[in-house]
Formats: C-alpha cells, structure tokens, sequence
C-alpha cells in the first residue's frame, strides 16, 4: 500500500513540479526562524515559483 501511495505521489509531482519541492520546502522552513526568516525564505521560495510557474 505504501508503495502504491509513494508511486501515486511521484505521478503527480512529476515534471518541473519534483524540482521545484525542494525549494519551496527549503524556502517555507527558512521563514519561520525569527527577524531573518522572511527576508531569506522568500527568495529562496521564489526559486520554486520561477521553476515551475
């Protein structure tokens, strides 16, 4: 069942999509650490975005 549901989730995120995760993720955890966060977490997040528009 786990590899069904792992192989479903690849299909979906296949693409520019697999890329892009690793920013976004990145980007997300970057921005809850205080003052800085923001500042360094969007560009990082905009990576992501500008992969897969």
């Amino acid at each position: 069942m786990r590899l069904i549901v792992c192989l479903a989730a690849l299909l979906c995120l296949s693409g520019c999509g697999l890329v892009a995760l690793p920013f976004r993720v990145a980007g997300d955890v970057v921005k809850v650490v205080p003052v800085v966060g923001g500042p360094v977490g969007g560009p990082i997040h905009a990576v992501g975005d500008a992969i897969d528009p």
